[in-house]
């Protein structure tokens, strides 16, 4: 077996058959003999052996562990839902038999959470961390799942905690970022050493050597704390969520596809980790080739054109407009992505799928693809505005979030504006308050803060029980006042605008969807400011609206077509004293018909002839 050469297997066989001739109820022959048979890829005869050693001592779990390792990787090749449930069935058995013991409950986590039993993957793990032999496996096996059940806190303490004192081999999968950022050139990486060509697809985008190989094959430093800190999609936290979602899977690529007979971790490991799992996978799928053409070379001339089978996988991303063929062409269970000279429709993300999915970031060009908001599961739905106003020299972002949930519900959040650099410039905390659009439905979180002139993101995180959190992220840039008239952005309100309390604040409720239903009229709100006095010392200006329906919609990066005619409009006239002009006005909507549109305001100074427009979209229900 050491020597691990078909004659050596050959003989192994027939001296442990030997054995088993001499003393038939001995069980470790059997094991031996079942073990022989899985490194000669004779899977069925393996699991015989094991049923023989099972059926000799039906309380030794050592039996029941061999033969659930062999019906899993039947699975993992084939995916035969039968071999799942078998593989499942044998390693409960060896908890029951063991129930303190960390191997069974460890290698049940991947069976039940690929099976879609996650609180079941989570408590198996618990177990295997509770158990004896203490394994650090099992606080990956924690960590993995404690962050697929929402706790995120927990699982950032036990991945840092824990991938340091992995082994060097196994902490690289960690510590390399490839799959995720690209190849060297990026921030964190070095140069790799030459290694000797190999198949495609290794877990660490890099080809697998044909010497001694490991489960990871390039040497990386780990990538700069900055460079995780960009692709964060919630900087209220401390914690990285995409890192999170790359170390978790990594840690169930790990478990479930690494064999010890083969241990390179083929490109099946590699896909799961740039795009997470498939909504499904086809087995040899139609119209997809499941042979290869090869030459036949005898005497250093190309004697005839061989046809070689080979097993083929297809992993579906429909939510990315993916369909990735993968061959096995060794027929071992190692798959490498599909041989063409010819770019093949379906092996990247489609660019088009992906501009119209806002919860979804793409990095170094669709090499990758992470969420930037929770499972829906655990999803708090939020939507929000950020609008501008002007506060003196500077600025102030007036950002208003709402967040689906009932009045008994106690929500929190956490704000935060970075600039370009990363960098917080402001942050703050509080409690959701009852949203005055809609009471019994909805709560209010709102951030109200004076910036310089600059560019900026903001983000707003909601926290609920149970681990549920929603996300609110927008872009904001600041320009310095100019001289001459101003206008601050158009905000939809809900409610009565003369809810105006006294003295220089007012209560804005905005409507955050832009929804507007009802016979009541849309109701808007904005500053005019620089409003400049005539000869009688007052200002004097015009305010006008104008309701246009939008056209289909538009493609990316362009702006909405107008239709020609105006649907409705109207202007007024008033006078007050120079400088601020705080304005609500009502517009009809009741001969709207369902659809999108878009409000215009134009304010005009009378006195300067100066005019500013601003606009914003609405859609009618």
């Amino acid at each position: 077996m050491v020597e691990a050469d078909v004659e050596s297997r050959q003989r192994a066989v027939r001296d442990l058959e030997e054995a088993i001739r001499l003393d038939p109820s001995n069980e470790d022959h059997w094991l031996t003999l079942g073990k022989v048979y899985l490194v000669g890829e004779m899977n069925t005869k393996a699991r015989g052996c094991f049923d023989r050693a099972v059926r000799i001592d039906p309380q030794n779990p050592q039996s029941y562990t061999e033969r659930g390792r062999a019906w899993k990787r039947d699975w993992v090749r084939w995916l035969d839902t039968l071999s799942l449930a078998r593989a499942i069935a044998d390693f409960d058995t060896v908890t029951r038999l063991r129930p303190n013991g960390s191997e069974g409950w460890l290698a049940l986590v991947p069976l039940l959470y690929d099976h879609g039993d996650l609180p079941g993957a989570a408590r198996a793990a618990e177990r295997a961390l509770a158990g004896r032999p203490r394994v650090i496996d099992a606080s990956l096996a924690v960590a993995y799942t404690s962050y697929r059940l929402g706790d995120v806190e927990r699982a950032d303490s036990l991945f840092n905690a824990t991938i340091p004192r992995l082994t060097a081999d196994r902490r690289r999968l960690f510590e390399n970022a490839a799959p995720i950022l690209g190849r060297p050139g990026h921030a964190g990486a070095v140069k790799r050493r030459p290694r000797p060509a190999a198949a495609q697809g290794s877990i660490s985008g890099e080809p697998p050597p044909e010497v001694a190989p490991s489960v990871s094959d390039s040497e990386v430093a780990p990538i700069a704390q900055d460079v995780w800190d960009r692709l964060d999609p919630d900087p209220t936290t401390p914690e990285n969520e995409t890192r999170l979602e790359f170390w978790s899977r990594v840690a169930h690529a790990y478990f479930f596809f690494f064999d010890p007979l083969q241990p390179v971790l083929d490109s099946r490991a590699d896909l799961y980790i740039r795009y997470g799992p498939p909504r499904s996978i086809d087995i040899n799928p139609d119209g997809v080739a499941t042979s290869v053409k090869s030459d036949v070379i005898s005497q250093g001339r190309t004697a005839s054109l061989a046809e070689y089978p080979m097993g083929v996988v297809r992993w579906n991303y429909p939510e990315l407009g993916m369909r990735i063929v993968l061959n096995d062409r060794s027929l071992h269970g190692r798959f490498d992505p599909a041989f063409s000279r010819d770019f093949q429709v379906g092996s990247v993300p489609d660019p088009a799928v992906l501009s119209h999915r806002g919860d979804l970031q793409s990095l170094d060009g669709g090499r990758a693809i992470f969420p930037t908001l929770p499972p829906r599961a655990l999803r708090v739905e939020v939507a929000g505005i950020a609008a501008r106003f002007e506060s003196g020299t500077s600025g102030r972002l007036l950002a208003q979030v709402q967040a689906i949930a009932s009045p008994a519900e106690t929500l929190a959040s956490r704000w935060v504006v970075v600039d370009t650099t990363g960098r917080t410039v402001a942050s703050g905390s509080a409690r959701l308050a009852v949203s005055a659009c809609d009471p019994a439905t909805r709560q209010l979180a709102e951030v109200s803060r004076e910036l310089p002139p600059g560019r900026y993101r903001l983000a707003v995180s909601v926290r609920g029980a149970g681990h549920r959190r929603g996300l609110f992220r927008a872009p904001v840039s600041i320009e310095p006042p100019e001289p001459g008239l101003g206008l601050s952005d158009v905000v939809i309100s809900c409610g009565d605008p003369t809810r105006m309390p006294g003295g220089n604040s007012i209560r804005l409720d905005a409507n955050v969807e832009s929804i507007v239903s009802g016979p009541g009229p849309l109701v808007a709100y904005f500053e005019a400011y620089r409003l400049a006095a005539g000869s009688d010392g007052l200002a004097h200006f015009e305010v006008e609206y104008a309701v246009r329906r939008l056209s289909e919609a538009p493609a990316p990066g362009k702006r909405p077509k107008l239709e020609p005619v105006l649907l409705s409009s109207a202007t007024r006239s008033d006078a007050q004293v120079a400088g601020l002009r705080r304005q609500f006005i009502s517009v009809p909507v009741t001969t709207l018909t369902p659809g999108r549109y878009q409000l215009e305001i134009r304010v005009r100074d009378v006195t300067t002839q100066l005019q500013v427009e601003r606009v914003v979209p609405f859609d009618r229900e």
